[in-house]
């Protein structure tokens, strides 16, 4: 599953710091400045030294989010809003911790998707004057609509392990045997249209599943089945294609690409989201796991990177 996206709790910071300077004035920074100073030294946790407002790496929100509870806990005269702060802070943290389950339960699934409900509208309705846009962000948009198909994560009972997909491959165009898959490329390679953009992504299938792989640390490939599909159908019934033959042309879907805080450095994006082409559509089974894969060709970037693999969940 896909971590929450920092960049949100960037805004959720600012709005806080701009909320609070609007009541109280630029003094209530110092005081929490302070408070983020004074906070004692513990095993596993970097002092935030600096203003909150300079905070702009991925490994500084992490250590914020340890402490700003803390931090807010009875920071102005106010009640109300002390509590209502505190709430959307907690909300976010009990996303975040769940949002980083390797398995997840039925009761887990529901629990994230009264959180991600509950922390959107409380960031909605908090924060929402002080954003010149209104809180037009795709990546809020995008993260809210995931809660429409989180009951469909991968699920383990304590019984038995299950597993539903928000999505369903459509019509297998290869099927081949990880071990002898750079002979079967080749021969593919050889005996079919080099310039299509399938073709493309055969080519490059094996490069970026090594990238993949070793990122995830999955060692054990042996006798693993690659599955190579012409199409996946969606929940809400739209298809993403990667096919030279759809009624009898080549299709290959547009998709819009929510990007981790952390590696938007990396790219061109639109507030955080970035545009490509899906060049393959693929289906990698190992002994005791599945991977759902897409490989897509960006548009317009920076990366030296002019691909890349993305997991479907």
């Amino acid at each position: 599953m896909h971590h929450l996206d920092l960049g949100l709790y960037n805004h959720q910071i600012t709005f806080t710091c701009d909320l609070l300077k609007s009541k109280y004035g630029h003094l209530i920074l110092d005081k929490i400045d302070n408070r983020l100073a004074n906070i004692p030294r513990h095993s596993g946790l970097k002092i935030f030294k600096n203003r909150i407002q300079t905070a702009n790496t991925a490994n500084e929100y992490r250590n914020l989010m340890k402490i700003m509870i803390f931090v807010l806990d009875d920071m102005t005269e106010d009640n109300d809003l002390n509590k209502i702060l505190m709430k959307v802070y907690e909300d976010w943290n009990n996303m975040y911790l769940i949002s980083r389950y390797e398995e997840f339960c039925e009761k887990d699934l529901e629990n994230f998707e009264k959180l991600i409900r509950s922390w959107a509208k409380q960031f909605v309705d908090i924060f929402q004057e002080f954003s010149s846009s209104r809180l037009k962000f795709p990546k809020l948009h995008s993260w809210v609509q995931r809660q429409d198909i989180v009951t469909n994560l991968s699920a383990k009972s304590n019984q038995n392990a299950k597993i539903i997909y928000p999505f369903k491959f459509n019509n297998l165009i290869w099927k081949f045997n990880l071990n002898n898959a750079q002979e079967f490329i080749n021969e593919e390679l050889k005996n079919n249209n080099l310039n299509s953009k399938l073709h493309f992504g055969l080519n490059n299938l094996l490069e970026y599943l090594d990238i993949y792989f070793a990122l995830i640390e999955q060692n054990n490939l042996n006798n693993s089945i690659v599955k190579i599909y012409s199409s996946v159908t969606i929940q809400n019934g739209l298809k993403i294609h990667a096919t030279n033959s759809y009624y009898g042309k080549a299709c290959y879907s547009n998709v819009a690409v929510a990007m981790n805080f952390e590696e938007l450095f990396e790219y061109l994006s639109d507030h955080g989201i970035c545009y490509g082409q899906v060049c393959l559509l693929a289906k990698i089974e190992l002994e005791a796991k599945i991977f759902n894969l897409a490989l897509i060709q960006w548009y317009d970037i920076k990366s030296k990177k002019n691909s890349i693999l993305l997991w479907m969940s």
